[in-house]
């Protein structure tokens, strides 16, 4: 049991439209000459990365590019960019810069984390297995809803494994999240769709998540999450109403500024709420089916969301009808655990209007892949304990099934 707790983000946040054409000067703050930039073709072909560079150069900033960045990288990305990096004359960056979504973002921990601390990628899965701090990173996001900008956490694949596995350590949060909306406004519907459910998700699990004091880890012992708390409650209570107001028209006017602003501040509220206060079961159940399925990480935990919602609601029916309400939901006159249930029709409703789909079976999941999902996911020691109820491996595949 926790007596305490403790809260972590990004070592500086700068957030506002226009804000990418300061990352010179942030850059140089933090000692920055020669800056490798972690990005993707995609990232070229949209000007974003000439827009970071330009910037750093007026700065005298050199830069070096490694856009071989993918959806749902593994290792070998990483230890790609670290080779190229070191590379580079007269001598190595100095500065790591990720560019892009959430996935380039979890890469450029990895290169900054190996081009710091040597070996490979793979070195560093778990918890804790960084030593000490890596070269200063810079995030720039340019989807809205992994909030990798402020975690401590990479996603990486292993391809041994062919699981999605985590590097984590609070050594890999960014010393500075640079958050431009602007940057968001070119990407497509889908993306926009898949990172905002994503965004949700996050806060939706960190608000319903155990408490803190009820964390089955003493004092002594880290822990890579806490468990919700009074702070991560705010941010999360404020992210959820933001997508409810902002998703769908994010997703359906993409040039919408006050949208793309409104999902970006989600996004890094909900990333700051459950980078402490931890995700759980809709994470642990995403990890493998996104490895059967190679569907992007948001699609995965917006299609599971609702149906793990229904389960967890007897353990908070008032947190979950306070959810309801953001979501805009009509619950006056209504009991809590009435209310609690209108949560579930609002994430379904929301998920039809974005396109995420609605089954598993959508996605090419079929009856024979449930029960080592759920064995996978049961397995999951780092998400598992934070559930507000018991669930183990026969509970995880009757809600697969129930989402079949």
């Amino acid at each position: 049991m926790r007596t305490y707790w403790r809260f972590g983000t990004a070592g500086d946040i700068v957030f506002g439209s226009g804000t990418a054409s300061s990352i010179g000067r942030e850059a140089h703050k933090l000692g920055g000459t020669q800056a490798c930039i972690v990005t993707d073709a995609n990232m070229i072909k949209a000007g974003l990365v000439a827009t970071i560079t330009d910037a750093l150069h007026a700065a005298d900033i050199s830069t070096f590019i490694f856009e071989g960045c993918k959806p749902e990288p593994s290792t070998l990305i990483i230890d790609e960019a670290v080779v190229q990096a070191k590379s580079q004359s007269p001598e190595p960056p100095n500065i790591v810069i990720g560019l892009g979504g959430g996935s380039n973002l979890d890469v450029a921990k990895g290169v900054a984390a190996v081009l710091t601390h040597g070996g490979q990628a793979a070195d560093y899965f778990g918890e804790g297995k960084l030593p000490g701090p890596t070269l200063p990173l810079i995030a720039v996001p340019t989807t809205a809803g992994t909030g990798s900008e402020v975690s401590a956490v990479a996603i990486i694949e292993d391809p041994v494994k062919q699981l999605k596995l985590a590097i984590s350590s609070p050594h890999l949060r960014p010393r500075l999240a640079l958050i431009d909306p602007q940057l968001t406004v070119s990407c497509p519907p889908k993306v926009t769709a898949e990172s905002g459910i994503d965004a949700l998700t996050h806060a939706i699990e960190a608000y319903t998540n155990i408490d803190f004091r009820a964390l089955p880890i003493p004092n002594d012992q880290p822990a890579p999450f806490s468990g919700k708390q009074p702070l991560t409650d705010a941010l999360a209570a404020e992210a959820i109403q933001l997508v409810g107001a902002h998703l769908r028209t994010a997703v359906y006017q993409p040039t919408n500024l006050l949208a793309r602003e409104g999902m970006s501040l989600a996004a890094l509220l909900g990333g700051m709420a459950f980078s402490n206060a931890g995700v759980g079961s809709v994470h642990a159940l995403q990890y493998p089916i996104g490895a059967v399925t190679h569907t992007s990480h948001g699609l995965g935990n917006g299609l599971m969301l609702p149906y793990l919602m229904n389960y967890l609601i007897p353990s908070n029916p008032q947190a979950f009808a306070n959810i309801a309400a953001w979501l805009g939901e009509q619950v006056a006159g209504l009991s809590v655990l009435e209310a609690a249930y209108r949560s579930v029709d609002a994430v379904q409703r929301l998920k039809a209007d974005i396109g995420i789909p609605a089954r598993l079976s959508d996605i090419g999941i079929e009856d024979k892949h449930l029960a080592q999902i759920a064995q996978t996911a049961a397995s999951n020691q780092r998400l598992m304990p934070l559930s507000p109820r018991t669930v183990n491996a026969q509970i995880l595949e009757s809600i697969l099934r129930s989402a079949l």
